[in-house]
């Protein structure tokens, strides 16, 4: 475990902001791993300007689809095609920007923009939606990575794509058959070990990993230690909030993605929530499925390494 309270030599180019200076955070994490939760709390800070999902976004909609009458298409692909398709009908929300054509040069040009008046940008964003875009990462920021036990990730994504997914029976959903613009061939883990090593090494020195049942067990230890890297106070009255729709009035967040939320209710539980709720207990391996059981044991390696470096209040 890292001790981020730790003497440490940061490069220069990305060293952490003084106190008069604007801070720049993007925390880059595992879905299912309450980053949005996590974006509630920070987006408190005075003077916040919060980007979420926009890498995610561009990932998915410049995907190459695969028409579900071709062969060897599975009954998961083919409910996530008219999943999306139906998203895409929804009206009524005038919330969020139209992202609709955006590209990963786009995205990296929003970030890097001076938003004055705001003292701390904060985005968050799948993973792996950068794997292959790298040269697109923006420049300016520190960053953090939210990770989560592969257990409670998939079983708890497999439970949101039963919700999500018409005439599709929990027996035809295997998450080893995802698309890979929906989860990647090394399940979301792998990718993001990747990145957080290329951008150790060629970015952000002291780039941070924050595990999600640390941050819920300890929230003001957590979050004191990363706000105090990057030169922010920590105010206790980040920890609780309203609960609310403030996604969808506040934040820079693409369309599309409050289509599909209206469907799916994937940020239900972060916006219904007011505080960080203590974490549960691993589910037993038992009742779980064969698919689920394949991608976490998949997975384990990557978790194991990154969890080995996260940090410590």
């Amino acid at each position: 475990m890292v001790d981020i309270f730790s003497s440490r030599k940061m490069a220069t180019s990305e060293k952490a902001p003084s106190s008069e200076q604007q801070v720049r955070l993007i925390t880059w994490y595992i879905p299912r791993s309450t980053s949005t939760v996590l974006s509630r709390c920070l987006s408190s800070v005075v003077d916040t300007k919060v980007f979420l999902e926009m890498f995610g976004n561009v990932s998915l909609l410049h995907a190459e689809k695969t028409e579900d009458g071709a062969p060897n298409v599975s009954k998961t692909e083919q409910g996530l095609n008219a999943f999306m398709e139906e998203a895409s009908k929804v009206t009524g929300i005038s919330a969020g920007i139209d992202a609709s054509q955006g590209t990963y040069q786009w995205v990296k040009e929003q970030f890097e923009e001076a938003h004055p008046g705001k003292r701390f940008i904060f985005a968050k964003d799948v993973a792996y939606a950068i794997t292959g875009h790298l040269e697109c990462i923006p420049k300016g920021y520190r960053h953090l990575f939210l990770i989560r036990h592969p257990l409670k990730v998939f079983v708890s994504m497999k439970k949101l794509l039963l919700q999500s997914l018409k005439d599709v029976s929990p027996e035809e959903v295997r998450l080893d058959e995802m698309p890979l613009n929906y989860l990647p061939k090394g399940f979301g883990y792998k990718e993001t070990l990747e990145l957080f090593e290329h951008i150790k090494k060629e970015i952000d020195p002291e780039a941070m990993i924050v595990d999600s049942d640390d941050l819920l067990q300890d929230p003001k230890g957590i979050l004191s230690a990363v706000l105090k890297d990057i030169g922010l106070p920590f105010d206790e009255k980040m920890l609780h909030w309203e609960s609310g729709d403030t996604v969808n009035k506040d934040w820079v967040i693409p369309r599309e993605m409050l289509q599909a939320n209206t469907m799916a209710n994937f940020y239900k539980n972060a916006l219904d929530s007011t505080s960080f709720l203590k974490p549960k207990a691993l589910p037993d391996r038992a009742s779980i499925a064969p698919d689920i059981l394949r991608v976490v044991d998949a997975s384990m390696p990557y978790y194991e390494k990154m969890y080995s470096q996260r940090l410590s209040a």
